[in-house]
């Protein structure tokens, strides 16, 4: 009856998208395989009266060959904050807060200068290189080498040809390398001058009501920033000890899946930035297929990397409850709260949910590997943010339990 409403081939159709999931699934249970990617079926046989038969083609998880990890050493390092770093640091902060006022004397370095422009060469001026009105700071770590020197001593209302050469790397290629004449009138001269090194300065940005709390506050903060610093650089010398003792032949599907990711993953910071990916491609003049090649060594470390943890963390019985599962969605979601995101049923999505249990997984690997390679460190260390590419594997699902606690918000 129903054959012959909807025809054989529909009803052969649906019976497959009913029966094939199911019989797929019980052929992974009975030969023992986990699948890293979505299979290739082939349907050989299904017919009315005969037995389905299928073939399906999964890549599996590669054989893993890890050599013994737990003689892993690695020095801890231990930077330590002088008052020569307290003194750069605060005088960078000055400069935050320095203030332009005009000045009527001839230029100086440092000076931020109001200029008409002009670039010439073989005594003729280049259609589309005048400026007016330009705004420049009188830095040779800026200016294009030596025009710097060539604007000090200049007064305001001069003009002055200064004789360069445009680098190599000038925006118009034709242009680079060439030797030029710079037209410069120098319109205004205004000097920056920097706020006292006194309490007045605490309390101008916010750090404390004297100069010495506003000084033990900023080594405070260097202090915490290169703790983390070394933390690190400790965390990625264990992992490149770990990724040295594996040996194993990387599937492609790894690669691949990784790949898609990352490329994924840099659409949705554009999109967040009002940039779609098409418009970025031709800004950076590149391709998708380029991109994606870009990626790839990146993507093959993270996958390594991946595999040796994973193979640690079943080594030594490393588990995550599903209490810590429970608390990092919870914690990662809550940080979107205040963007009014509705996240729907993403609290209790399996994807979700395995997604977090293994990145949970990989940094605690990780921490266990960290203090087995530095045990006399382990009780009074706490883990780093994983920031560089070995540790990302093993970020945390949920950033905020990583912050340092008692940081104060800036």
């Amino acid at each position: 009856m129903i054959e012959r409403e909807i025809g054989w081939s529909t009803l052969r159709q649906e019976a497959l998208d009913l029966i094939l999931p199911t019989a797929y699934n019980s052929a992974l249970d009975e030969a023992g395989l986990d699948p890293i990617d979505v299979p290739r079926v082939e349907v050989q046989q299904f017919d009315r009266g005969q037995p389905m038969k299928f073939t399906a083609t999964v890549s599996i998880k590669p054989d893993i060959t890890l050599k013994d990890y737990k003689d892993i050493r690695v020095p801890r390092p231990q930077t330590e904050i002088g008052d020569t770093d307290v003194d750069e640091a605060i005088e960078r902060l000055r400069g935050r807060f320095a203030e332009l006022h005009a000045v009527e004397r001839p230029v100086q370095a440092g000076d931020f200068l109001t200029v008409d422009t002009h670039i010439l060469q073989g005594g003729a001026v280049l259609i589309g290189e005048s400026q007016t009105d330009a705004q420049l700071e009188v830095d040779k770590e800026r200016l294009i080498p030596g025009l710097a020197d060539g604007l000090v001593g200049q007064a305001a209302g001069e003009t002055r040809d200064i004789r360069l050469t445009l680098p190599g790397e000038y925006p118009k290629k034709e242009l680079a390398g060439t030797n030029v004449v710079f037209r410069v009138t120098v319109k205004s001269i205004k000097e920056r001058r920097m706020p006292a090194l006194d309490d007045e300065l605490a309390q101008q940005v916010g750090r404390g009501q004297t100069l010495a709390e506003l000084k033990q506050e900023v080594h405070d903060e260097l202090q915490e920033a290169a703790h983390q610093a070394d933390e690190q650089r400790f965390e990625n010398d264990v992992l490149k000890a770990l990724d040295e003792r594996m040996e194993v032949e990387i599937p492609e599907a790894l690669v691949e899946r990784e790949v898609s990711r990352r490329v994924r993953e840099l659409e949705l910071r554009l999109q967040e930035q009002g940039v779609k990916m098409e418009r970025y491609l031709e800004y950076t003049n590149t391709s998708l297929d380029v991109l994606k090649a870009e990626q790839r060594p990146q993507a093959v470390q993270k996958v390594r990397l991946e595999l040796a943890l994973e193979t640690v963390a079943e080594r030594e019985g490393l588990t995550v409850s599903d209490a810590e599962v429970e608390a990092a969605v919870t914690n990662a979601l809550a940080e979107d709260d205040h963007a009014g995101h509705d996240h729907g049923d993403l609290r209790t999505a399996d994807p979700v949910r395995a997604y977090f249990r293994h990145q949970l997984l990989m940094r605690k690997t990780i921490d266990h590997l960290s203090t087995m390679a530095a045990p006399e460190m382990s009780d009074t260390m706490e883990p780093p943010p994983a920031e560089g590419e070995l540790a990302s594997a093993g970020k945390s699902a949920s950033r905020s339990e990583r912050r340092t606690r008692g940081k104060k918000e800036r």
